[in-house]
């Protein structure tokens, strides 16, 4: 398996914790609707339901009944397929990832819903409702969690696949769309106050999981590890000191470092103008210029050292002390 494929499928892997949040979300709903029933805060919730019952009018029950309808189920699937079609057929290329990623956090928190409302039987609030109840159970709100799952997933589509600073305004104003839902079910007597915050709750969770698993982008290697991935090549830019080599590969020769003795045995060395040894033993000082040659090859005056091989040619950088074949 390759490194990119790997990292995807890591990342699909964080799925699993979907079914964990259903666990979750039955336990608390069990514990609430149990033993937690009589504790506070819960144990103040039926206040609440009376408190909202009893300070409804004309403007309000309006604006309630419009946020309720955008988190209906007819509303929030039209929705979805309408954003979906969109992002595939709109863009130059489609965006599948981020489509998948919107209808896949509604369904998953429908899913979850469903779950939980199987395994807590909870009794909506004991005031008179606005709404026909649907036969589900009152913990978790449905329509609080499908509202953040939608709304909630097409704000973080704005601000990270789109450009310039009303997005964030946008964003904002899709970000307030599940807590007004929420109020609106406390206002219309359909939920308790811990519904909604177990709905919300539910939406947030999908949106964290489904965004790490289709939107987070894919980790790159390390360059040296893909280089030892790809048999052993350091990755380094080709060219000067820090080319490529492959692995186990004698070091080339580097500036300054003493050199093996360049000159047969016997000969003289000669001391290079950075002043180390380069041959046998020292010679004449660099830095001099040339002088008269003797007839033994050591040279007379100033100038480059000059050494004497056993065949009588000059040694390097001198002169010719006695030519082949003269």
């Amino acid at each position: 398996m390759t490194t990119g494929s790997g990292a995807a499928a890591g990342r699909m892997g964080s799925l699993v914790w979907l079914p964990f949040q259903g666990l979750l979300l039955v336990g608390a709903g069990l514990l609430v609707t149990g033993p937690a029933a009589a504790w506070w805060p819960l144990s103040a919730e039926d206040g609440v339901s009376t408190w909202f019952a009893g300070r409804r009018g004309g403007t309000a029950s309006a604006v309630t009944e419009w946020l309720t309808f955008l988190a209906s189920t007819e509303s929030v699937i039209g929705v979805t397929l309408v954003c979906v079609v969109a992002l595939i057929v709109l863009p130059r290329a489609p965006r599948w990832a981020e489509a998948l990623f919107l209808v896949g956090s509604v369904a998953a928190q429908s899913a979850l819903f469903l779950l939980v409302t199987a395994c807590v039987d909870r009794p909506r609030p004991d005031v008179p409702r606005l709404d026909a109840a649907p036969p589900t159970s009152s913990f978790p709100s449905g329509h609080a969690g499908a509202s953040l799952a939608l709304y909630g997933g097409l704000a973080v589509l704005v601000v990270n696949r789109l450009r310039g600073p009303w997005r964030y305004a946008a964003a904002g104003l899709l970000l307030a769309v599940p807590p007004a839902v929420a109020v609106s079910r406390l206002y219309r007597g359909m939920h308790h106050p811990s519904d909604v915050v177990g709905g919300l709750a539910n939406g947030a969770g999908v949106l964290l999981v489904m965004a790490h698993a289709l939107l987070s982008p894919p980790r790159r290697p390390c360059p040296d590890r893909a280089g030892r991935a790809r048999g052993g090549v350091r990755g380094r830019a080709p060219g000067g000191a820090g080319a490529a080599r492959p692995a186990g590969a004698a070091r080339p020769a580097e500036s300054g470092s003493r050199p093996g003795r360049l000159l047969g045995p016997g000969a003289r060395g000669v001391r290079a103008a950075h002043g180390r040894r380069v041959g046998g033993d020292v010679g004449p000082v660099a830095g001099r210029r040339a002088g008269p040659v003797a007839g033994d090859g050591t040279p007379s005056g100033d100038g480059p050292p000059t050494t004497r091989r056993p065949d009588g040619a000059a040694g390097r950088g001198g002169t010719p002390g006695r030519r082949r074949g003269a």
